[in-house]
C-alpha cells in the first residue's frame, strides 16, 4: 500500500496508534490520535526538532547546546527547556512542532519502497507539554501539492550538486538582515552546492527548494549543473563503476576482517546507490559495531579538533558536501561532541567523517 493512501485510510478511520515507516537505515514514526498526529520522530538529523529551531532563527547554535545539555540532565522535553528559559514562544514552539510532524512523514512519501506497521490503540508517552495536533487529512493534501511542485523544482535543479550564481538586481526585495534568506544569498554567492547549502541552513530539502524556486521563477538565479555527488574513501582495484554488488561484497568482507570504517564506506555507498534490505542490514551490523569505538576514541577524550592544512590545501580536498560542511566546522575551539551534535548529519555518519580527517591527517586531534 502506498505512504499516500495509508494516511488516507488512517484519516478516515480516525485511528489512534503508533505508524513505524522504515525505509533502509531510515526510521520514523508517527503517533496518532483519532486521524491526527500528536508527535513523530524520525533519527534523519534534519527532522530533530533542534534543526528546525536553528534553521528558522528562533535559536542559534550555542543556545542550542545549553538547552540539550539541560535536558541530558533532567530528561525534559527540549521544547519546554526552551519555553522555561525564554527562548521560544508557545505560538512559535507550536508552529515548529507541526511543521516537524509534517516534514517527518510528507519527506517519506518520496520513498520508492519501505515498509510500514501500525499498531492500533498502542500510544506511547508523550513528551512534557506537547499539545499539537496535525490532521493527516492535511498532510494528504499538502502531499498532492509537493508531487507537483517537485516536478517544478527537479527541472530547475536537477541535482543537489548544482551551483547557482545570484543576480540581486532581479530580486523583489533585498533580504531582511538576519534573515534566513540572507544567509541563503550569502552562502550563493560562497559558490556553495545546493547541498552544501542545506547542510548549512539545516534546512528540509522541501523548504529550500521552495525559496531557491521562488528566487529562480524571479529570474535572480543562473543555475549550473553539477556531478553527481558519491565519494569511495577507499581503493579497492574495482574500477570506475563498481556494481552496487562488487561494493556490497567487499563491505562484507571487510566487516568480517574487522575493518569497520571501509565496511562502512561501501555498505553507504551501495545503499546509495540501490537500496535494498541487504545492504541496509550490513550497514546497520557495521555501525553497531562501529560506534561504541568511534565514541569512545573521539568523543571521550573531549578533544578539539584543528584543522591541519592551509586554506588552500583545505579547498582541493576531494570531499562530499556532507564532508565539506563537517570540516568547516573544525575551528580548534569545539569538542567533537559539540561539532556533531548540531550537524544535520547521523551521529555515525558524522564520527565518520571525522575519522577520516583525523586518518588523513587533515584534521588533528591534540
Amino acid at each position: 500500500m502506498p505512504l499516500k493512501d495509508l494516511v488516507v485510510y488512517l484519516a478516515n478511520r480516525m485511528a489512534t496508534g503508533t505508524l513505524t515507516l522504515e525505509h533502509g537505515t531510515i526510521i520514523k514514526q508517527a503517533v496518532l490520535d483519532e486521524g491526527q498526529v500528536v508527535n513523530a520522530s524520525s533519527n534523519v538529523p534534519r527532522e530533530f526538532l533542534g534543526q528546525f529551531l536553528i534553521n528558522l532563527g528562533h535559536i542559534n547554535e550555542e543556545q542550542f547546546q545549553r538547552a540539550w545539555a539541560t535536558q541530558q540532565e533532567t530528561k525534559v522535553f527540549l521544547g519546554r527547556i526552551l519555553l522555561m528559559i525564554g527562548l521560544i514562544t508557545e505560538e512559535n514552539l507550536t508552529a515548529v512542532l507541526q511543521l516537524k510532524f509534517r516534514e517527518t512523514l510528507l519527506e517519506a512519501f518520496d520513498w520508492k519502497d519501505g515498509t510500514f506497521a501500525f499498531e492500533a490503540g498502542v500510544t506511547p508517552n508523550l513528551p512534557d507539554g506537547a499539545q499539537v495536533r496535525l490532521p493527516l487529512v492535511d498532510v494528504h493534501k499538502e502531499a498532492d501539492f509537493r508531487v507537483r511542485a517537485w516536478q517544478h523544482f527537479r527541472r530547475a535543479f536537477p541535482r543537489g550538486s548544482c551551483t547557482v550564481t545570484l543576480k540581486r538586481e532581479n530580486l523583489a526585495e533585498p533580504p531582511r538582515p538576519g534573515s534566513m534568506d540572507e544567509k541563503v544569498l550569502h552562502f550563493i554567492e560562497d559558490g556553495m552546492t545546493l547541498e552544501e547549502i542545506g547542510l548549512r541552513t539545516h534546512a528540509t530539502d522541501f523548504f529550500l527548494y521552495n525559496r531557491l524556486y521562488a528566487l529562480y521563477r524571479l529570474g535572480a538565479l543562473i543555475v549550473h549543473d553539477g556531478a553527481e555527488d558519491f565519494e569511495i574513501d577507499v581503493e579497492l582495484g574495482l574500477g570506475d563503476n563498481p556494481t552496487p554488488e562488487q561494493l556490497l561484497e567487499h563491505a562484507r568482507k571487510f566487516y568480517e576482517q574487522g575493518n569497520l570504517r571501509d565496511a562502512w564506506a561501501l555498505s553507504r555507498r551501495a545503499n546509495q546507490l540501490t537500496p535494498s534490505l541487504d545492504a541496509a542490514l550490513l550497514q546497520r551490523q557495521v555501525e553497531v559495531a562501529w560506534l561504541p569505538k568511534l565514541k569512545a576514541s573521539l568523543i571521550a577524550s573531549g578533544k578539539k579538533p584543528a584543522i591541519a592544512l592551509s586554506a588552500g590545501e583545505l579547498a582541493r580536498l576531494p570531499l562530499s558536501a556532507s564532508e565539506r560542511y563537517l570540516i568547516s566546522r573544525v575551528d580548534g575551539r569545539r569538542t567533537v561532541e559539540n561539532i556533531i551534535r548540531v550537524a544535520p548529519l547521523s551521529e555515525l555518519e558524522a564520527l565518520a567523517f571525522v575519522d577520516r580527517f583525523v586518518a588523513q591527517k587533515w584534521v588533528s586531534l591534540p
